[in-house]
């Protein structure tokens, strides 16, 4: 089996960690070896669960291990590797006292949503092993700018590639020298812009492949039905389909019939309404017993 990788994405409070959570002990059920992620700064799952998870993967039951991504952590990562990749390339910069900027670069805009997609490279190449990760996905807005980026942030890099080619085809520079059957790129910067540029591809690619599931939670109420529309359109925007749409808290199983309507085309699995508090690995099994047949689209 190739390894699968299901997002749960939605309006925040519509359930997305209480599934996703469920969602990984099932299939943990059909043994496969499944991996539940926290993108979701809140980290709901520690509470679902009743065990302090961190980025130290912990195994929970046969097949399935829980992390919570350090949102913190990875922003700290990015920008030292920034600095530093500055550093090498021009290494005059101490002269416009650039050291001086990155005390402030914490707070610019994009930095979160990098971050995110550097944890989330990191995760599905550490455990390429695991045939399913769930990613337990931040609200709306973060979510959105999360799977937008790589396209984004391709606009750019192909832009700079071309501004950096047509300065150096004007300026007759060479940035390319042949020694015996070896040709060697002179030009760093251009040679980092088009493995960013690959590597963003690669990502975009992914995120549109029949790897990646995304399932849109939502309630049977106005208020996440139009944000859950929303969200459909904007991602049909960059070419990402919705998979599944998970009507969470049904009671009598029974949805509006603008929910059927509006999502036709896409699988909907109805959770039911649990009147116990769904805390603790125990209370996940049995949610999952007593309500087999109705999340069994999973």
């Amino acid at each position: 089996m190739h390894q699968q990788l299901q997002f749960f994405i939605g309006k925040g409070g519509v359930g997305k960690s209480t599934t996703s959570a469920i969602t990984s002990v099932l299939f943990s059920h059909h043994s496969l070896d499944t991996l539940l992620v926290s993108l979701d700064p809140a980290h709901n799952q520690s509470d679902i669960f009743q065990v302090n998870f961190s980025e130290k993967p912990q195994k929970i039951a046969n097949n399935l291990t829980v992390i919570e991504v350090d949102t913190e952590y990875w922003i700290k990562k990015y920008l030292k590797e920034t600095q530093q990749s500055i550093k090498r390339t021009y290494r005059y910069a101490s002269a416009f006292n650039i050291d001086n900027y990155f005390d402030v670069l914490q707070f610019s805009p994009g930095l979160e949503e990098y971050a995110l997609l550097q944890a989330f490279e990191n995760i599905i190449h550490t455990f390429s092993d695991k045939d399913m990760i769930v990613f337990d996905m931040a609200p709306t807005a973060l979510t959105l700018r999360f799977f937008c980026m790589p396209f984004i942030t391709l606009i750019w890099l192909e832009a700079l590639l071309k501004l950096r080619s047509e300065i150096y085809e004007k300026k007759e520079i060479i940035s390319r020298i042949k020694i015996g059957q070896k040709e060697i790129e002179q030009d760093k910067i251009k040679v980092r812009l088009e493995k960013m540029i690959c590597d963003h591809e690669n990502l975009r690619d992914l995120f549109r492949s029949g790897a990646t599931s995304i399932n849109l939670v939502m309630n049977n109420d106005k208020l996440s039905f139009s944000e859950a529309v929303r969200i459909k359109k904007k991602l049909a925007d960059i070419g990402i389909r919705i998979d599944r749409v998970v009507v969470n808290k049904i009671k009598d199983a029974q949805i509006a019939a603008e929910i059927e309507n509006e999502f036709k085309n896409e699988k909907i699995v109805l959770f039911p309404f649990s009147a116990k508090g769904l805390l603790g690995y125990p209370a996940l099994n049995d949610f999952i017993d007593a309500n087999r047949e109705s999340i069994s689209d999973f």
